[in-house]
């Protein structure tokens, strides 16, 4: 599942945590009952969460019943915890409130992952900012400019990105070299580790641009194909056994 989706997901139950919170303030303070409006609230979370993952209407369906039925079970037996030692007080109840909020979100967004392989219960979505396909979370194809033109380069294509006098390029197999509009931290985040190691500061090697790696004076230097001369396929000597690793990884 998209690592962007659960940090977004997890900030999404942190945000309703606190709206359940101050509307149980809020409601309690002037004597109205909250029931209502935290169901509410407790539905438009699972909905958003759900939505957001690509969860089939079904199955969302599903979640907002079994949320609210565990929202009404556990709302109202975790106050009798509290009781002993805060007595028949308001914040009882809007401790109890938060705390369901955020253990029934976290649990929402558990059960997504576990079952995030599944297609049966998501539906498919194209990352259309990204270039991203439904079954991976990194990109697939680079927009890039060349004078007045706009070029897609697919991924799999591009044997290294390096930057040189301070800008970005991305060089394909087959030796074509673009400006990209993006930091070098930037990129690597949206490379798949598996297929690309940034060796040094200034580059980032895709697994099948390297033809070999040779010691010269202790450092690994790699060979790389294309050919070019703008690149140092210098490893820094912090990533030289991360480097090795990764080439080892089947």
């Amino acid at each position: 599942m998209d690592a962007r989706f659960i940090k977004t997901a997890h900030w999404l139950v942190v945000i309703f945590t606190i709206l359940h919170a101050l509307t149980c303030i809020a409601c309690r303070s002037m004597g109205a009952e909250d029931t209502q409006v935290l169901t509410l609230l407790t539905l438009a979370m699972v909905f958003i969460i759900c939505n957001q993952g690509g969860f089939k209407i079904y199955f969302t369906l599903v979640a907002l019943v079994l949320v609210n039925v565990l929202a009404y079970l556990i709302g109202n037996a975790l106050p009798a915890l509290f009781v002993p030692w805060m007595g028949e007080s308001m914040w009882v109840n809007v401790i109890s409130t938060a705390i369901t909020t955020f253990v029934l979100g976290m649990l929402l967004i558990l059960a997504m992952r576990l079952l995030a392989d599944n297609s049966f219960f998501f539906s498919i979505k194209e990352r259309e900012q990204t270039g991203g396909s439904a079954e991976s979370p990194y990109r697939q194809r680079w927009v890039v400019r060349l004078g007045d033109r706009i070029v897609p380069v697919a991924t799999d294509r591009i044997a290294f990105f390096y930057s040189k006098e301070k800008s970005n390029y991305l060089l394909t197999s087959d030796g074509e070299r673009y400006i990209v509009d993006s930091t070098m931290d930037r990129i690597m985040e949206e490379l798949d580790p598996e297929r690309f190691f940034r060796i040094n500061r200034s580059c980032i090697l895709s697994l099948s641009s390297i033809d070999s790696a040779i010691v010269t004076g202790g450092r690994y230097n790699v060979e790389v194909h294309p050919k070019t001369g703008d690149v140092s396929t210098l490893v820094t000597r912090s990533r030289e056994e991360e480097f090795l690793r990764w080439l080892e990884k089947e």
